[in-house]
């Protein structure tokens, strides 16, 4: 059986009090338009994809232009265009499948180069090579009406993608067909793939769920077998025809008894309104309808695999949920944003992440929300507008249905950016010389710091006092005054010690060697957690070994408490078979030590912390007690062995914290 790592996108929302979002929080500043062209190749439906330096689109066309569907890759940095492909088989003029990025690998289905997938009205689903846009496979389905119109996953070497009667799983590398559904009674429209994951009778089971225009879910399992589905809109006791346009998300699961089981969660969409519905979906009885939360009419659709943290929005407006204390769902955010439909994604300003949604008007425009702020972006070319924002650290990216393609950056970035697209492509280009105002240096910093003298002086105190005592320790003449003396002078030499340790750890010891450790840092195999924190935080991962894992805490299981999102590692590392991570907030000169209570406490569990040689570290979490078997609990910064105690080891705002439970000596 082919081993691999799938990454399952859990849900579970911790309670809060309904919010209204602050109209007077302070405005989110974007970058500067760095360009814009009119790439002519008709409406444009879906996100451009922002990667490696590139800004790739893709457009539908026009019959009465004779202009084919077109997908244009253009350099980020100065907007040259590197290559075009077109697909003339397509018979209308909107393209609305996302595309999606596959990296080479080496797994026996993995791309032997980076390539972009993506599907068309015509019912193909294609690649082409990052770097020329050349064609390297392509894949036929059933398309009766409209084709391929939503968006599948990468999964390790193989791709699963809904067609527009079904589903199929192909080979990366060539596109063979592996797993396939096909019902030609069912239509999909703009209904991305979701995931659903249940425990039942101490059994983990996950695998993918997908909406149809007559209300359906379907339920598959890993290799594309219907195994159950369900009309929401019959179980919820609904008049009138419905239809699901979005990711729909299952959580079939009792995080711990604290918490009842999400279920199935989706957004289904009516005649003049659209409900989210949450359906409580097992193995053992008939579906029930927990809830249900009537919205505006209209629907915009997540990403695929799913996950409730992405806000439901509609044509009047944004929403979010989160579970009460009484196990039901309350709307907590609501935008100032209207006329949303088509693609809701999520965007990333700077280190900032938020989300991005198509005001669909005449004079279409992007609402951005970040923590932070919200703004909206006009283009300079206005049009309806259905697709989403691209994005990664450094650029942005949006077109519309006047076949427009706007790029923002920071200038300072300019070169970064370029570098990028550089190395893509295989190139070199000359660094362009950026101006930037100088800055006067504060005299302080021209003066030389005789700190880290004084401390090295410091330590010699306690030492001669040591000898002073010890000195007149001899001239005592009865034994118990000598012995107190001699005490304190010990005392003295304790006292030294501590403080040698203490700047040694301090200012001597460096950093630790980034990934020199060889054990698991998690935000390299789930990106999502790293990508995930907000600017002030910090992450912070325990890892159990299978004989001292904490009760609800499953084989292979990664659960960040804030949200109840959890993955899946199968199999399960060695020394990693269930690990807890916790987004931490952090101020300056916070430590190891700070965000490490804060985490455990957070999991609900007991420690105990002792003082060693390096200082201090943890001696037990819960029942995995320092000792046991030589097992001891050590710390990695950002995947490098810490070489001082957690107390000295101070952390900045994107550190990854990882606490291991291994055989070792201090």
């Amino acid at each position: 059986m082919r081993r691999f790592t799938l990454l399952v996108l859990l849900l579970f929302l911790l309670a809060n009090q309904p919010v209204q979002a602050d109209e007077s929080e302070p405005s989110l500043i974007l970058p500067e338009v760095g360009w814009g062209k009119d790439v002519n190749i008709g409406y444009i439906s879906t996100a451009p994809l922002v990667t490696h330096g590139l800004v790739i689109v893709k457009g539908g066309g026009s019959n009465s232009d004779g202009i084919d569907p077109t997908m244009i890759a253009y350099r980020a940095d100065n907007g040259s265009e590197v290559w075009r492909t077109t697909h003339p088989i397509s018979p209308y003029n909107f393209e609305l499948s996302p595309l999606v990025h596959v990296p080479a690998g080496t797994l026996p289905c993995s791309p032997a180069q980076d390539m972009i997938v993506t599907g068309w009205t015509s019912g193909q689903l294609t690649a082409h090579d990052l770097v020329t846009g050349a064609p390297l496979w392509n894949v036929s389905t059933s398309a009766p009406t409209w084709g391929i119109t939503a968006q599948g996953l990468s999964i390790e070497d193989r791709i699963v993608w809904p067609t527009e009667t079904g589903i199929i799983d192909v080979c990366a590398a060539n596109g063979t067909i592996q797993n396939q559904y096909q019902n030609n009674s069912i239509r999909t429209y703009r209904a991305n793939i979701g995931v659903w994951y249940s425990w039942h009778n101490f059994t983990m089971d996950y695998g993918y769920i997908q909406g149809t225009e007559s209300g359906d879910i379907l339920r598959y399992d890993l290799n594309l077998t219907l195994i159950d589905q369900l009309n929401v809109a019959e179980v919820s006791n609904f008049s009138g025809n419905w239809k699901i346009r979005t990711t729909p998300v299952m959580y079939q699961y009792a995080v711990s008894p604290d918490y009842p089981t999400i279920g199935l969660l989706t957004h289904i969409q009516g005649d003049g309104e659209s409900r989210f519905v949450r359906i409580d979906w097992n193995e053992s009885s008939e579906p029930v309808l927990l809830e249900y939360h009537s919205l505006g009419a209209g629907s915009a659709t997540t990403l695929a695999g799913g996950s409730f943290s992405t806000p439901t929005a509609t044509s009047t407006g944004v929403v979010e949920f989160e579970m009460n204390n009484n196990g039901t769902f309350d709307s907590i955010i609501r935008w100032d944003a209207a006329d949303i439909s088509g693609e809701i994604r999520p965007i990333q300003v700077g280190t900032e992440d938020g989300y991005c949604f198509p005001q669909n008007r005449a004079q279409g425009s992007w609402y951005i929300a970040t923590d932070s702020g919200n703004t909206t972006w006009t283009p300079q070319r206005p049009g309806w507008v259905t697709a989403g924002c691209g994005s990664d650290l450094y650029v942005l990216a949006v077109a519309n249905d006047a076949s427009w393609l706007e790029v923002r950056f920071d200038l300072e970035d300019f070169n970064t950016i370029r570098a990028h697209a550089d190395e893509t492509l295989g190139i070199e280009s000359e660094p362009i010389v950026i101006d930037e105002p100088e800055t006067e240096e504060p005299e302080t910093e021209s003066q030389p710091s005789t700190t880290t003298e004084g401390n090295y002086g410091i330590i010699f105190l306690p030492f001669m006092g040591a000898t002073l005592l010890a000195g007149f320790s001899y001239f005592a003449q009865q034994s118990d005054l000598r012995r107190q003396i001699q005490i304190g002078a010990l005392f003295f030499v304790i006292l030294g010690l501590l403080m040698a340790g203490s700047i040694y750890n301090a200012n001597i010891v460096g950093e630790p060697v980034e990934d020199s450790s060889d054990r698991l840092r998690i935000s390299s195999v789930i990106p999502h957690l790293e990508s995930g924190l907000n600017s002030t935080e910090v992450l912070v991962t325990i890892h159990f070994p299978e004989s001292y894992a904490p009760d609800h805490c499953s084989e292979g299981e990664v659960r960040l408490y804030e949200t109840g999102e959890a993955w899946l590692l199968s199999p399960a590392p060695e020394n990693s078979y269930c690990v807890l991570v916790a987004m931490i907030p952090v101020d300056a000169g916070d430590t190891v030590e700070d965000v490490t209570r804060q985490s455990i406490d957070e999991f609900g569990l007991n420690y105990e912390v002792e003082q060693m040689t390096l200082g201090y570290f943890l001696q037990d979490i819960g029942s995995a007690e320092g000792g046991t078997e030589n097992h001891w609990w050590t710390y990695d910064l950002n995947g490098g062995y810490g070489t001082i105690g957690m107390a000295e080891q101070v952390v900045e705002p994107g550190d990854e914290i990882g606490w291991f439970f291994e055989p070792s000596e201090y």
